[in-house]
């Protein structure tokens, strides 16, 4: 599973805007299409982040349904987001649910999103 890292990319601490998210796009599309990466999943590591709004993760994930349906074989969507800057939040759970997407959060601390009707999340 490839890894994105986020404050490598951006350089900020505090991401809020749609704007930062896009600015994700190219890196985002490397990993998903880099070797070893199979079936549209990859981890989004917010290490070095202190905070994510709202619309920041909207705008990622969207980002992310956007270039998994250029990928003709691509058909499970997982996204993993290591050291999330924040607990998991209400305001997050339903932004996946206007994805179709489940959201928990994961042993290690972090969150898993995934299809909604993938049970084995």
């Amino acid at each position: 599973m490839a890894t994105l890292r986020v404050h490598d990319v951006l350089q900020d601490k505090i991401l809020v805007s749609r704007e930062s998210a896009r600015v994700l796009e190219n890196a985002l599309g490397s990993a998903l299409t880099g070797s070893g990466n199979a079936g549209g999943a990859i981890t989004v590591d917010f290490a070095g982040v202190e905070g994510i709004a709202p619309s920041f993760l909207d705008e990622l994930i969207s980002i992310f349904e956007a270039l998994l349906a250029r990928e003709t074989d691509r058909h499970e969507r997982r996204l993993i987001v290591a050291n999330p800057p924040t607990r998991l939040s209400s305001k997050f759970e339903a932004i996946a649910r206007g994805h179709r997407m489940s959201i928990r959060t994961l042993a290690d601390g972090g969150w898993l999103l995934a299809d909604a009707a993938d049970v084995s999340a």
